[in-house]
């Protein structure tokens, strides 16, 4: 069973007494001390004493216990551990708060549960704290040893184990045998009887349910904890340093996330400017591909008529170091105005006549002399 703690080495514990269900610190119980050693009966407080210092492993009896099988459809099965109390509400003595339920799948649409009451884990729990004990393991006999059933065992002390099945059990003073001989019939008959060191074996090496699941889970003991000690001041600092640099990539991400928004709004404000009565949108990119498609004069975007235009006027305003202030292009006239500012009246002849050198037919349309130099518009049709 996954997460399930070792009982083959640790000091052992039997809760087998006979019509026992009030379990206490004073009721008798098998003990023994690890695997191999002899089997003896003391008093839980005392076998507890005995495990200080250790993990010790419980088992009980299945009278203490109940042990059934439900059959869930999927959707009940993925809400196993609330819908197990009222399935088998009418199966149980107690009330189905104060028991504890865990189950495992078995074939089919069958489920294996085992209960106990809430209290004798508590319990078991705080004596075995008080007694300087770690209770690691808590099973039920019946459970760990289905797969050897029918069985019979003397447990000593006038005690007598019957296990039909996982569901059927009980221990019994042996002067009651032949009063309970009528009621199991024939259920026994190809029993195997095994001797008590026989029986501590199989309980040890054969393992069922894990009662200590959830919040009953062990927590890890004195030594282990030691032995994380002195790693913990290197986990608490690698914490703060994880910490540290997912502020650092937070920020950086917020700062680059600014920047791309400073510069998409220059991009709009860059985009209305070359295209006046455009409003931007938040996908530039396509909108600048499509306004440029439509310049190109054809879905292909092949530039048929317009960048045969601006071609020559990029080239020479590049080579003259010059700066348009506008460009405006009539699709329906093919024609491209450029806005420029000069010196003087000759630096736009020279303009005009080194976009005429690159294939540009250009003209001055008009200009206008200002106290910073020149201001005029420069007209460039296809040439011919």
């Amino acid at each position: 069973m996954e997460g399930r703690i070792s009982v083959a080495d640790a000091p052992l514990i039997y809760l087998a007494g006979a019509g026992e269900t009030e379990w206490q610190p004073d009721n008798p119980v098998l003990y023994q001390s690890r695997n191999g050693e002899t089997v003896q009966w003391l008093a839980l407080g005392e076998a507890l004493a005995a495990c200080q210092g250790s993990n010790v492993s419980v088992v009980v009896s299945v009278s203490c216990a109940r042990l059934t099988h439900v059959t869930l459809s999927r959707k009940q099965a993925r809400h196993l551990q609330r819908v197990l109390p009222y399935l088998l509400e009418e199966q149980l003595l107690d009330n189905p708060d104060d028991l504890w339920f865990v189950s495992r799948k078995g074939s089919g649409d069958d489920y294996q549960v085992s209960a106990v009451r809430r209290e004798l884990i508590t319990n078991l729990k705080q004596w075995a704290g008080e007694a300087g004990a770690h209770l690691a393991s808590l099973q039920v006999d019946a459970d760990c040893l289905q797969a050897m059933l029918p069985l019979t065992a003397d447990l000593g002390n006038g005690q007598q184990l019957l296990l039909i099945d996982r569901e059927q059990g009980l221990v019994i003073d042996e002067d009651q045998q032949e009063a309970f001989a009528p009621l199991l019939g024939d259920s026994l008959d190809q029993a195997r009887q095994v001797d008590l060191q026989a029986l501590f074996t199989d309980l040890r090496h054969r393992h069922g349910q894990e009662l200590l699941t959830g919040p009953y889970m062990p927590r890890q003991t004195r030594r282990e904890s030691a032995l994380l000690g002195p790693w913990r001041p290197v986990a608490y600092l690698a914490a703060a340093v994880f910490l540290v640099a997912v502020v650092a990539v937070w920020v950086q991400q917020w700062r680059y996330q600014q920047a791309a928004d400073a510069a998409l709004a220059q991009a709009k404000n860059r985009y209305e400017q070359l295209f006046p009565g455009d409003k931007a949108t938040s996908a530039l990119n396509r909108q600048f591909q499509g306004r440029l498609a439509r310049l190109g004069g054809g879905a292909d975007g092949g530039g048929a008529a317009f960048f045969p235009l601006l071609a020559p006027v990029a080239q020479v305003l590049k080579d003259m170091k010059m700066e348009p202030k506008r460009l405006q292009y009539d699709q329906r006239q093919n024609v491209l105005l450029v806005d420029v500012g000069a010196k003087d009246y000759a630096q736009l002849e020279a303009l005009q006549n080194a976009i005429r050198k690159q294939g540009g037919n250009a003209s001055i349309a008009n200009y206008r002399n200002g106290a910073q130099g020149v201001s005029a518009r420069i007209k460039v049709e296809q040439p011919g």
